[in-house]
């Protein structure tokens, strides 16, 4: 769902954003939210996912110096819990820029 030469892997509790367009790499520690942040754990985990997608498209961004996943502005990253899942999406919910497809949440409620 990124762009080409952009990479994205975990390293124990980080996401790490690799760029073959200058070589530049960075992180997101935004899954920390889910042991540290407040609230319920599905708000905890809606909002990780959140922070993550947030913290992917700054770096999508600064690396391609394009707006990203939008075109001429990026679009606010959103997420909600439903059904057991975090559903992520960039954009107007009714009409997204990018939406990724639901990610299971084991142990979590509706």
């Amino acid at each position: 769902m990124v762009p080409p030469a952009i990479g994205v892997s975990v390293e124990g509790d980080r996401l790490v954003f690799h760029s073959g367009y200058t070589a530049g790499r960075s992180g997101s520690y935004a899954c920390r939210w889910l042991h540290h942040g407040t609230g319920s754990m599905s708000e905890r985990v809606r909002e990780a996912a959140r922070l993550a997608f947030s913290d992917l498209q700054d770096f999508v961004d600064e690396e391609t110096t394009e707006p990203w996943p939008g075109r001429t502005t990026p679009p606010t990253p959103q997420a909600r819990i439903e059904a057991g899942c975090v559903i992520v999406w960039f954009g107007d919910p009714h009409a997204p820029d990018l939406a990724v497809a639901p990610l299971r949440v084991e142990g979590q409620e509706g």
